[in-house]
């Protein structure tokens, strides 16, 4: 009997072993599309799954916890923004436009960060709106991570994109992270 329970130990030790290792191989780059209500796509990594909790304002929200990698989107319309503006007496120092939204939402950001490290920021295009890219490297409650961040103005929405991991996981997913960026769809 211990024999036989021994050889179903090795077996099931071998199998979890071959399921790891398959896993381990896959290359990661497959994509999944995910619809917000009538509002927008983007293809993420299909490796993420869907979690609450990451941010209460975002309509987005996915994870790979072991992998350290997480993305959310915020969504608003221009008038929220607007509103948002005067009710904070803050239209004299921000433009209701991608660069009025995107430096308002960065300085609060940099209010919970302590900043190592800011690129440069990137006005582009992203599927034919307004948008402002950049990544942030910094400290979040004794963790050291890395940001991806994305702005655009959409016909009636802004769109906030922020993706992030640790710092050392950097270089293995800055492509994913502006593949993601670059792949917001206003519906």
């Amino acid at each position: 009997m211990g024999k036989l329970k021994r050889q179903t130990v090795k077996k099931t030790t071998i199998l979890l072993l071959t399921i790891l290792s398959l896993n381990s191989c896959q290359s990661g780059d497959e994509q999944q599309i995910v619809t917000i209500e009538n509002k927008y796509s983007i293809s993420i990594p299909s490796f993420l799954t869907k979690v609450s909790g990451l941010n209460d304002d975002a309509s987005l929200q996915y994870q790979h916890a072991w992998k350290e990698f997480y993305i959310i989107v915020i969504d608003e319309s221009k008038s929220e923004m607007q509103k948002a503006l005067d009710d904070n007496n803050l239209a004299e120092s921000y433009t209701n436009d991608i660069k009025g939204y995107s430096d308002l939402l960065m300085k609060g950001f940099e209010q919970t960060i302590s900043v190592s490290h800011k690129s440069e920021t990137i006005d582009t295009t992203i599927n034919n709106m307004p948008a402002r890219l950049l990544t942030v490297n910094g400290r979040v409650e004794g963790i050291d991570a890395y940001y991806s961040l994305a702005f655009i103005q959409g016909k009636e929405r802004y769109y906030q994109i922020m993706a992030w991991t640790l710092s050392n996981k950097e270089y293995e997913y800055k492509d994913k992270m502006n593949r993601i960026m670059y792949s917001l769809k206003e519906l």
